[in-house]
């Protein structure tokens, strides 16, 4: 058994026994945003227009004290996003340093990107965000799709997923891309999620109910017909019919200035409106802790996959 294997196997029962049994309310995951300074300007997404505040880049010693502030909350997932993470350095540090640095804390390490910067991190598991078929893509976020692609077909980390939001404009056209999509051998498999508005100056791209319903439903079907898929289907399912029980302290959220909030990903960053919430990962960790098979098995098989059988 590696050391880390071991840690890992420690951390986890640790939580179980804090988090069900005792009723601690421990963060699962922890969004760390090292940087709101981005290469493109997503239709989507409100955070890049923040990268002339006075803290939208964290430094070193800030990324470390947010990391042992976490650990001791007893935080199993910290996944760094951005911005672009990819862009984010400090000195001599950058996010290779960070992500090995973050393993020695965490069970699970994992890298949120655009793409445009290549695949080459050490984190347990990678997401690059593609959100259409060429032209619909280019159009949401910055005419990348041809970079992202070619560092798709170069890609040689173990653990590639894609995520795709879910939007009025994409929506329609998901199944074709997937199929596309799963012809790059690097990919595992794809997670979803669904556009939230933010009322930050993104785009107005949200979904009707209607079309809410009929997206999802689309990706179910093709969950069912043996696409990968990894959102759990009662994690698609809860998306359409609202009915799951949220709890959002599972959640930690880290912003640039090294602001630790648990809760809901929009605190301070827009209203909150559960009503319209398309955040496919708090619904499925909501169900790993209320003990949803499904979302146990998503969970594991995404985070800690050597624990899976």
């Amino acid at each position: 058994m590696s050391s880390r294997y071991g840690r890992s196997l420690k951390a986890l029962a640790a939580f179980a026994l804090k988090a069900r049994l005792l009723g601690q309310k421990i963060p699962l995951i922890a969004s760390v945003k090292l940087t709101y300074r981005c290469n493109l300007a997503c239709r989507a997404c409100p955070f890049h227009q923040h990268g002339q505040e006075n803290t939208p880049h964290m430094n070193w010693e800030t990324a470390l004290d947010s990391l042992r502030k976490l650990r001791q909350r007893g935080c199993l997932i910290v996944i760094f996003e951005g911005g672009e993470p990819f862009l984010w350095s400090d000195s001599s540090h950058d996010l290779r340093d960070l992500v090995s640095t973050a393993q020695e804390y965490f069970p699970c390490v994992g890298v949120t990107t655009n793409g445009t910067f290549g695949c080459d991190v050490p984190s347990d598991v990678l997401w690059v965000s593609i959100d259409g078929l060429e032209e619909t893509h280019n159009f949401l976020r910055s005419n990348s799709y041809s970079r992202v692609r070619q560092a798709l077909s170069a890609s040689r980390h173990r653990n590639l997923f894609l995520h795709y939001t879910l939007n009025r404009l994409n929506w329609r056209e998901f199944p074709a891309w997937a199929q596309d999509a799963l012809t790059l051998p690097a990919v595992k498999g794809i997670t979803v999620q669904i556009f939230y508005p933010y009322g930050q100056g993104e785009d107005d791209l949200a979904l009707s109910p209607d079309e809410r319903r009929q997206a999802l439903m689309s990706v179910m079907d093709l969950k069912k017909s043996g696409y990968p898929i990894k959102n759990s289907s009662w994690n698609l399912k809860a998306m359409v019919t609202g009915n799951w029980r949220c709890h959002d302290w599972l959640l930690a959220n880290v912003d640039p200035d090294g602001t630790i909030e648990q809760g809901c990903y929009v605190l301070r960053r827009g209203k909150v409106d559960c009503s319209r919430c398309g955040f496919t990962p708090v619904a499925e960790a909501s169900g790993a802790f209320s003990l949803v098979p499904g979302s146990l098995k998503a969970g594991m098989s995404l985070f800690f996959p050597s624990f899976v059988p």
